[in-house]
């Protein structure tokens, strides 16, 4: 399984924007092809601090993903509606029923 994360912090004024775009957004990647979970979070603490959460079979899986035009509109909102995003994507194995991880690449600035 291939997990990637995005951090993001959502400009104040363009958070109703953001939140409309990524509602739009969740299900078609939800069925996209190999996709196991896609999720957003808001923190508690601070409402324009979020995280979004994808959970791929295979990394080939999160590459057409990332190709793809739900990611490219996904991107673009990060890019025009939030003042910082970053990603993180590491590679999860179960073996023997133990989950192990191992990070896969580092900290990418998104915008």
């Amino acid at each position: 399984m291939i997990v990637n994360t995005a951090r993001v912090t959502i400009r104040p004024e363009k958070r109703t924007e953001f939140f409309q775009t990524i509602t739009e957004l969740l299900e078609p990647i939800k069925m996209a092809q190999g996709c196991m979970g896609f999720h957003f979070y808001v923190d508690t603490s601070d409402e324009n601090s979020s995280l979004l959460l994808g959970e791929w079979e295979t990394e080939s899986d999160l590459e057409n993903h990332l190709r793809s035009n739900d990611f490219a509109i996904l991107r673009g909102a990060i890019t025009v509606l939030c003042s910082q995003g970053d990603e993180f994507r590491a590679l999860i194995y179960e073996a023997a029923g133990r989950k192990n991880g191992a990070a896969r690449g580092g900290m990418t600035r998104i915008s």
